[in-house]
């Protein structure tokens, strides 16, 4: 049992005395990090044409699917954009 006491007393004083050590032996702060000045972002002026729309041209229709169950009547839908023009 004292072999064990001395023991745990011995490691115990030797973490002690080498974490002061530890401490000392770090490392000194490098320079501070300070970002460039902030520039200003470029302007970007968007202007949309004139006399000009977009708009979606849609045709449905009802078309036979073959599926498993048999022939199935499902609906369909294509679309596209088309320019519309104005003149006033």
């Amino acid at each position: 049992m004292r072999r064990l006491f001395l023991i745990v007393a011995t490691v115990a004083w030797a973490i002690a005395s080498a974490a002061p050590s530890a401490f000392a032996q770090g490392y000194a702060p490098g320079p501070v990090y300070v970002p460039p000045p902030a520039r200003p972002l470029p302007r970007v002026e968007i202007t949309p044409r004139l006399r000009v729309q977009y708009y979606r041209d849609c045709i449905d229709a009802l078309v036979v699917e073959p599926r498993l169950t048999g022939p199935t009547i499902v609906p369909h839908s294509r679309c596209r954009w088309v320019k519309r023009y104005y003149a006033y």
